[in-house]
């Protein structure tokens, strides 16, 4: 994904907070220095949500799925 591509945006610090968006399905655009409020430098991390991919209608398909001839991939 690139950073055009998403819609919203996060930063987030330490390795463990990031690990936590990914595993909810955010997707790591940057790793950037960064300093907490008392100046002190630590690492941040930039991550992006993209918009759903809608699914497009496409009545062959649904033809064979109703038919039993085709089964649709699960989705996670």
């Amino acid at each position: 994904m690139q950073m055009s591509d998403a819609v919203e945006v996060v930063q987030v610090t330490g390795a463990g907070n990031a690990n936590d968006k990914l595993k909810e399905g955010w997707t790591l655009l940057a790793v950037v220095p960064g300093a907490n409020t008392e100046g002190k430098p630590h690492v941040a991390y930039v991550l992006g949500k993209a918009k759903a991919k809608v699914e497009q209608s496409n009545p062959l398909r649904d033809q064979f799925i109703e038919a039993g001839a085709f089964s649709p991939p699960k989705k996670d």
